[in-house]
């Protein structure tokens, strides 16, 4: 008995752990927030945009590019939370890693390759927005603050 159960825990347990890191992780990858953890998105672009010493020209440029990539990160992260409420119904309703659960799973690893090209596509197209000595600010900054992203323990 007790062997037919604790590979089915097992399972349930890493596909558990491994969802959590996944959504961990993409949410301290794409939830923008600079060398302070408690800041907002807008926060972290204020700080940025003021580093940067943008012209009104440029914060204008910024706001519009910002407007239009608002919708399309909205449905995104509305699309992997779906996907991991998904996962987790499977979690709660599965007793074994079946063909479902790897579908779920995959889904939801879908929808945060999904979010994190559409979040880098975004910060090239913010950096075109930039003269020559802004980029080089703009870069050390995107380069440190993922960076820290990746030294951050998974915890």
């Amino acid at each position: 008995m007790k062997s037919k159960i604790a590979p089915l825990v097992t399972t349930i347990v890493l596909v558990a752990a491994s969802s959590v890191g996944g959504v961990w992780l993409g949410s301290k990858l794409f939830s923008v927030s600079g060398r302070a953890q408690d800041l907002t998105h807008e926060e972290f672009h204020e700080r940025l945009f003021s580093e940067l010493r943008l012209s009104p020209e440029q914060r204008a440029l910024m706001e519009a590019l910002e407007a239009r990539y608002a919708p399309e990160n909205s449905a995104l992260r509305q699309a992997l939370r779906n996907a991991n409420r998904v996962l987790a119904d499977q979690l709660a309703t599965e007793p074994e890693f079946t063909m479902d659960v790897e579908v779920a799973v995959t889904n939801v690893h879908a929808a945060m390759l999904k979010l994190q090209k559409a979040s880098v596509r975004h910060l090239y197209e913010m950096r075109n927005i930039l003269d020559d000595r802004q980029k080089e600010t703009f870069d050390r900054h995107v380069a440190e603050t993922m960076q820290q992203y990746a030294s951050q323990s998974i915890d």
